[in-house]
């Protein structure tokens, strides 16, 4: 009895020393499962407990994953070559640093979040090719800092938007939520360094949204223009607009410094909008594009094209834009929402794309993206509540809790290390590719044919648990500290 009792006290200890509620408890609380709701603190410390395992003690990044399969698939060859170690294993994508940062915030450890910020503010002011600035894509992170910076990983000397700007939104995030400004400075310039990278014109010569950027090709990165990029822009520029407009000390200073004033963010701001609204909406479909590359406009759905373009611009602004969001979601439900078995048990979540979009004979739950369009029906559910329509809203919030019990049946099915989540629902053989889209990237294969954990799959679910959206600033469930007590605030 008396180990029962000290149990509970350590665990009642446990949550008020170190776990923190940085979304409204009551609101956070609306759309978690009956578990989730006494086990949301153990789910924020199994999830910063993964990723203190997966941060390179070599460079600080976080590794993507570990324990992939020794054999890689040689497109030229057509057949599988042996390598000494696993593929993808010390491998940090930033994109995924990214997710874990803002996981490490939502669990209240803000010291690990600023250490993974340094190490990319460092990387960042390292000139790479052509003399410029910017994060690669993916860092090796067995290999000790050099001298001009840390080793370029996979993906080569490629510098792309999207992974540059998430690590923007996660220091605009902790700015926003600490009232700190000491990375400030370091997301604006990256918001200047966004706005000198190759951009669309439109035959009247106005500038439309970034390309995704430079390095290694084919192809050329600077004419390909991603519509999944360019809404993570949007979103980098709106806290940018929000922080400038709504802090309650002066912040001024920090974009002059950088000379990328409010105009500049307001005028990037408005290309980005027609491009989406102008180029990339299909006004047969009623729903976002790809992207557009040389070839025109990339007419492959994808989920990422519905989720972040609402959590990012909100469905108040598509709808003044003239696209229906309630609509975008119901092509969501109906083109990505599928079912698959895991341990012989059925589960269901969303693909990455539909049959059409990656042209094979088998779906498969993407579990990040599950995760993230979680936090997109929470926005749709505040945002029908708002419009007062009642029934709908309840709708959102049941499949948001279904979901969410879905995803937790999953990982406890798969039963990885710290409840972790792999990528997707398929679990390949050590020589099998499944690919994410028709010519797309494969997902990882695990050494013998194991699961393999994912850190943005496993970021994403406790994001999605938080009832949080990281594309915006929900000031009414979020306590901003560098939002309080500001008057006449400007949204």
């Amino acid at each position: 009895m008396k180990k029962i009792v000290l149990s509970f006290l350590l665990v009642l200890f446990v949550q008020n020393v170190f776990c923190i509620e940085i979304v409204s408890k009551e609101y956070r609380e609306q759309f978690s499962p009956e578990n989730l709701k006494s086990d949301y603190y153990r789910l924020q410390m199994k999830t910063a407990s993964f990723f203190d395992r997966q941060t390179s003690s070599v460079n600080g990044l976080v590794e993507s994953h570990r324990g992939t399969s020794v054999y890689s698939y040689d497109f030229f060859t057509r057949s599988f070559i042996l390598g000494s170690g696993g593929v993808l294993d010390a491998q940090a994508f930033i994109y995924d640093s990214a997710i874990a940062s803002l996981a490490y915030v939502l669990a209240g450890q803000n010291s690990k979040v600023v250490k993974i910020l340094r190490v990319c503010q460092k990387e960042f002011y390292n000139k790479k090719d052509e003399s410029k600035f910017g994060l690669y894509n993916a860092y090796k992170t067995d290999i000790p800092r050099k001298r001009w910076g840390l080793t370029p990983g996979i993906d080569g000397n490629r510098v792309h938007l999207g992974p540059n700007v998430w690590i923007a939104i996660v220091a605009f995030q902790y700015t926003a939520l600490t009232g700190k400004l000491d990375f400030l400075q370091f997301a604006v310039d990256m918001l200047k360094w966004a706005s000198e990278i190759n951009h669309y014109r439109f035959s009247d010569g106005e500038r439309g949204a970034a390309s995704m950027g430079y390095g290694w090709t084919p192809p050329d990165w600077s004419k390909i223009y991603s519509t999944e990029n360019v809404v993570d822009h949007y979103a980098a520029l709106k806290m940018a607009k929000d922080i400038y407009y709504n802090s309650n000390i002066d912040v001024k200073s920090y974009f002059k410094k950088s000379d990328y004033d409010i105009d500049k963010i307001d005028a990037e701001i408005e290309n980005i909008e027609r491009w989406l609204v102008k180029l990339i909406y299909d006004k047969t479909k009623k729903t976002f594009n790809m992207g557009y590359n040389d070839r025109g406009v990339d007419r492959t759905d994808a989920l990422d094209t519905v989720s972040w373009t609402i959590t990012a611009l909100t469905p108040e602004r598509l709808t003044e834009l003239g696209i229906d969001p309630f609509y975008l979601m119901d092509f969501a439900d109906e083109e990505y929402l599928v079912a698959d078995k895991i341990e012989n048990q059925e589960i269901s979540g969303y693909d990455f794309t539909n049959q059409k979009g990656r042209r094979k004979n088998y779906r498969m739950i993407w579990f990040e993206g599950t995760c993230f369009h979680i936090t997109t029906i929470q926005a749709m559910y505040d945002y029908a509540n708002k419009l007062d329509k009642k029934d709908l809203a309840q709708e959102y919030k049941k499949q948001a809790v279904s979901l969410l019990e879905q995803v937790d049946d999953a990982a406890k099915l798969i039963n990885l290390i710290d409840n972790s989540l792999p990528y997707t629902s398929k679990k390949p053989t050590e020589k099998q590719i499944f690919t994410t889209f028709a010519d797309y990237w494969e997902i990882p294969r695990g050494k013998d044919g194991s699961w393999v954990a994912s850190s943005s799959s496993t970021g994403w679910r406790l994001i999605a648990s938080s009832a949080f959206n990281p594309l915006h600033f929900n000031k009414e469930t979020v306590d901003y500290k560098l939002f309080r007590n500001k008057k006449d605030a400007v949204n």
